[in-house]
């Protein structure tokens, strides 16, 4: 298993962690978030498909390795993602962005979220730190 750092923000400090959210930006319907959407059945806690809610989700890319080498082979970042925390469905391929929309999601129902990044020898990293946040 590929461990990646990166810096998380936290009310203005900068702590290392093994790969992170950085944040969930929250938008209504239609909302840019760029980078792709996932449609389909949420993970944890019985989500709905179908629905109209989107959770645009941003997040800053590592630069090293755990190991402080630099980074030089990601290929892209996986989202999990459900309605309890920790419980999460089949991750959803946001390809090699920083910004992800979430749609197909309950409007007003929260979420949780963990990002993984993966190398070209499709290497996954651990899970980030998880964040959450309600569909609009």
């Amino acid at each position: 298993m590929k461990s990646l750092k990166g810096r998380l923000s936290v009310g203005g400090s900068f702590f290392y962690v093994i790969f992170f959210i950085l944040a969930l930006l929250l938008a209504g319907c239609g909302g840019s978030g760029g980078g792709g959407s996932s449609s389909g059945t949420s993970g944890g806690g019985g989500g709905t498909s179908g629905g109209d809610g989107t959770l645009n989700l941003s997040w800053v890319a590592p630069t090293t390795n755990s190991d402080g080498t630099a980074l030089t082979d990601l290929a892209g970042y996986k989202v999990y993602y459900g309605t309890a925390s920790g419980v999460y469905g089949t991750p959803t391929d946001a390809g090699n962005v920083i910004t992800y929309a979430l749609t197909g999601l309950t409007k007003g129902q929260t979420y949780y979220v963990a990002v993984t990044a993966y190398d070209t020898s499709n290497n996954e990293s651990v899970k980030s730190t998880e964040g959450n946040g309600a569909a609009h």
